[in-house]
Parts: C-alpha cells; structure tokens; sequence
C-alpha cells in the first residue's frame, strides 16, 4: 500500500470515527432528553398527587372545622335555651311565690296556731313551688302547693280554699237548703266537686263549680303525687303523704262531707273552718309516730330549697342535731 492509499484509508477511519462521535451524541441528547421528560414528567406527577392529597387534606379539615363548629352551635344553642328555660321557671316560680304567699298567710297561721295549742311537734311548709318530676320538657309548668304538714305521725298535704259565701263540697244543692236547692233547680253533680255561691251585689249571686279534675279533693291530690313523686326523686325514699282540703275563710258557709272516697282508694279530709281543722289535726297526732326528726328535717329543708316559708312549732322549733 503506497503512501496515499494510507493516507485515504486514515482519512475514511477519521470520518467514520467523527460520524460514530456524532451518532453518540445524538443517541446520548435523544436519551438524557427522554430521561429528562421522564424525570420531569414523574416530578410533575408527584406535584399532582401532593397537590391532591393537600387537597383531600384541606378539604377534610374544613369538613372537620365546619362540623366542629356546627356542633359548637347546636351545643350553644341548647345552653341559651337551657338558660332561657332556667330563668322563665325561676321567674315563674317567683312569681308563684309570691302570689300564693299573700293567699295562704292565713291559713298557715291557722294551721301552726292549732298545732301548738294541741302541743303537737313538727314543721309546717307553706307554697312550695316546683317543677314535677313528670312535665313534659316541651311545657313550661311548675306546681304550687298550698301547705305540707310534717309531724311525727303523718305528712299531710293541705290545699287551702279561702273561698267566701256558700260552698258545697260533695253534697247535693237540695240536700242543704230549700233556699239553695232552689238557685240549682233539679241539677246534680257527679262526685268528687265543690260548689261556691258567692253574692255579686245585693239582688245578684254568682255561682261557680269545680267538678271532677278540677275539684279541691281531687286536685290536693294529684298535688300529694306530685309531692311525693318530689320526694322520691331527690331524696331517693319514698314518702306517703295523707290529704286534705281546708276552707279557711271565716266568713264561709260551708256544707261537705266529712270525707272524700273518689280518688281510687284515697281518701281526703274535708275540714271547714278552725273547729274542725283542730279536730283534724288532734286525730292525726294521736296516729303511731311514723316519721323520726331526721326525715322531718330532710323534708323540710328539701321543700325550703324550692321557696317553701318553714315554720316550726314543738320540739321541732329547732333542727335536729342544731
């Protein structure tokens, strides 16, 4: 081989070593671009995916902050309508009080002037003002009870009638007076019920029944339930408590029944006037001791937490153990 033969021969491996440098390094730009794509194209994707999950992230926390927040309303609300609730029962329960205190002075003289001078012990409680254990929550209500009686031998439930004028309870218009049986012609009325004839002016009378439900004997008792139901619940005893009605105004012409039998079972006093209620109340003296002064303190102070004037007479003109 002559000298220019090697020398073309060099020059064609120089060309095919350029064109090999030149193949690599387009294979080498086409694959680091391919890779760069891949590379960008698996960040891209991680972005989206961070990107979601910040998404979910964020979208829970706002239902979780949003939920939170709705409970802490609900939760409000019920507090602002517990509050509310709390303050109607207690101005109507102050109001109560204050009502029935004005009515039922005389009556409670009555009853503790009598007990002393029979020499009994015990408590008197007048106008307790409470909300019954069985209300409905929906219905503001709350029960007033007149009197409740604790000595040694019974509790008594008093409801205290200061009713004027002629009052029948339990017996018949024209079984009292021929002057009377005339203003009711021939009506009846189905027991338990009381009657007032009151006179409106000098040629006018007003008559008003109180029949069935809405009679003094049934109602002191369903008062006597609601009591005791009272008692039960936030002294976890139960208590029996006897009945009574007791008109007390001196200047009521009363006709009743030494007693009603219509409460299934229960009967109830009917008192008229400061001779009988001190009859009635020497007969319950004389009854076996039921109640010890421990239980007649615990009930006098329960029915005190719930706006009940107290008045002691005895030897249980002090607390015991005080």
């Amino acid at each position: 081989m002559d000298q220019e033969t090697t020398t073309w021969v060099l020059v064609a491996l120089l060309v095919l070593a350029l064109v090999g440098v030149v193949v690599a390094i387009v294979v080498g730009r086409r694959r680091s671009r391919a890779a760069a794509a891949a590379a960008t194209a698996r960040v891209e994707a991680a972005e989206a995916a961070h990107r979601q999950e910040l998404e979910r992230v964020s979208a829970s926390h706002d239902e979780g902050v949003s939920s939170l927040e709705a409970q802490h309303a609900r939760e409000r609300d019920e507090l602002e309508a517990r509050r509310r609730d709390a303050e109607e029962r207690a101005e109507q329960s102050q109001e109560f009080a204050t009502r029935s205190m004005r009515w039922d002075e005389p009556s409670q003289r009555a009853v503790v002037d009598a007990c002393t001078e029979l020499g009994l012990d015990g408590v008197l409680v007048t106008n307790v003002v409470f909300v019954p254990v069985d209300a409905p929550r929906t219905r503001r209500f709350v029960a007033q009870v007149d009197h409740v009686l604790l000595l040694s031998s019974a509790a008594v439930v008093i409801e205290n009638k200061g009713w004027k004028g002629v009052v029948l309870d339990g017996v018949q218009p024209r079984d009292v007076h021929s002057s009377i049986g005339t203003l009711f012609g021939d009506a009846t009325f189905e027991p338990p019920f009381a009657v007032q004839v009151s006179r409106e002016s000098p040629t006018s009378f007003r008559i008003t029944s109180h029949e069935g439900r809405e009679s003094p004997a049934a109602q002191v008792r369903r008062q006597a339930q609601r009591v005791s139901d009272l008692v039960g619940a936030e002294t976890s005893r139960t208590q029996w408590f006897d009945t009574a009605v007791f008109y007390s105004h001196p200047d009521a012409e009363v006709w009743a029944a030494e007693t009603d039998s219509t409460g299934a079972g229960v009967t109830t006093t009917i008192v008229a006037g400061g001779r009988q209620l001190r009859s009635f109340l020497e007969r319950v003296g004389d009854r076996p001791r039921t109640l010890a002064p421990t239980r007649i303190d615990e009930l006098a102070e329960l029915f005190a937490r719930h706006g009940a004037d107290v008045r002691r007479f005895g030897a249980m003109a002090v607390p015991e153990g005080r």
